[in-house]
């Protein structure tokens, strides 16, 4: 081959490069900023710590406190962790699970409003003494009734030794005491013991009678001397104020003497009228007939009621006629409450004319009823 065959050749065969940049990054730390986000939550729990929970932990403390002492609990320790709670409280050891469950429903405000506060509650109980029971107290009525030198004690009393105090007061008194009285094991009202007091000291100025407290209100009833009834009265009035007091029925006794004034007294300022010719007592006789019981129930002993007529008409007639009407005015004594084996029934027809039989006005005198002691039975 020629040399310029050769040249030729050469340079025919001349090779291109094509050159290709690439891009290469240069690696930076990475640790300033990652940790950013970490710092961030620390400040957030920071001030948390610092300002948030203290504020949120005194008040459950508060707020449980407050609940615990309005229910009558009294905490000795309340301490909070959070929103758990420790509380250390004086009660009895039953009332544990009350306690927690009073302390554990604690509401406290918050952005949302009134919601529970504590999530956790633990409670330990200092046991305290139960406080002794405070026994009821109710009134127990009690009643003294006189007869002659004698007393019936009936109603009830709290307890025994009230009982011997009451019959030892009462046999300083009277000769003979009947104990109807029960004990009842319960307390009684502070006025009870001073109303059985005051209920033999009654019954001790009265001849007869009775003296009872109901529990609310004090009566007397019965019948005593004229000289003591003012003094019974001043015992009675000065056991309490109105609302204590019942009712005061105490009327004199008066001796026969006395009695037999108080009966003509009546009579001669009115008679009892009976039908004509009959023993039927006219209508319009109560009043008088009522004057005449009430003073029968205050004299002693036994009464005889005496019938006259006066002379007109057949002598055994009038003696039969003057007994039916004195036989009619016991009965009426009786519907009023006299006993009537106290009272017996004479006729004596005209046989005691106290007025001229020649005169209408001297018969009408003689028409009687008279009512005296009878001091023969």
């Amino acid at each position: 081959m020629s040399s310029e065959s050769a040249a030729a050749s050469t340079v025919t065969r001349k090779k291109s490069r094509r050159r290709y940049w690439r891009r290469a990054e240069t690696p930076r730390s990475w640790w300033p900023w990652g940790l950013m986000p970490v710092a961030g939550l620390a400040l957030l729990f920071l001030f948390g710590a610092l300002f948030t929970a203290p504020r949120i932990e005194a008040e459950v403390r508060e707020q449980v406190a407050s609940r615990l002492d309005g229910a009558g609990i009294t905490a000795t320790e309340v301490a909070s962790d959070g929103q758990g709670v420790n509380v250390r409280a004086e009660a009895l050891s039953q009332e544990t699970i009350y306690v927690q469950a009073l302390a554990k429903s604690t509401q406290c405000d918050t952005w949302a409003g009134q919601l529970t506060c504590p999530t956790t509650v633990n409670v330990v109980v200092d046991q305290v003494d139960a406080a002794p029971a405070v026994l009821p107290r109710r009134p127990h009525p009690f009643a003294a009734a006189r007869s002659e030198n004698a007393v019936t004690l009936t109603g009830e009393v709290p307890n025994l030794a009230e009982h011997d105090r009451i019959l030892g007061v009462a046999g300083q008194h009277f000769e003979t005491v009947t104990d109807e009285l029960t004990i009842s094991n319960e307390m009684a009202t502070d006025n009870d013991a001073r109303a059985a007091d005051v209920s033999l000291a009654l019954v001790n100025n009265l001849d007869s009678g009775q003296a009872s407290w109901s529990g609310r209100t004090l009566s007397v009833k019965g019948t005593a001397n004229a000289g003591a009834i003012a003094a019974t009265r001043e015992q009675f009035d000065a056991f309490g104020s109105g609302s204590l007091l019942g009712d005061f029925d105490v009327r004199a006794v008066h001796d026969g003497q006395s009695c037999n004034e108080g009966f003509s007294d009546i009579l001669s300022n009115a008679s009892v009228r009976f039908q004509t010719g009959s023993a039927t007592i006219d209508a319009g006789n109560d009043e008088l007939l009522e004057q005449l019981a009430e003073l029968a129930r205050n004299c002693p002993g036994n009464l005889r009621i005496e019938g006259h007529t006066d002379s007109r008409g057949d002598a055994d007639m009038n003696q039969a006629l003057s007994l039916a009407r004195a036989a009619a005015v016991r009965d009426a004594l009786a519907r009023l409450g006299i006993d009537p084996d106290r009272v017996t029934a004479t006729g004596f027809g005209a046989t005691q004319p106290i007025a001229d039989n020649a005169t209408a006005d001297g018969r009408a005198r003689n028409r009687r009823i008279a009512i005296i002691i009878d001091e023969t039975n």
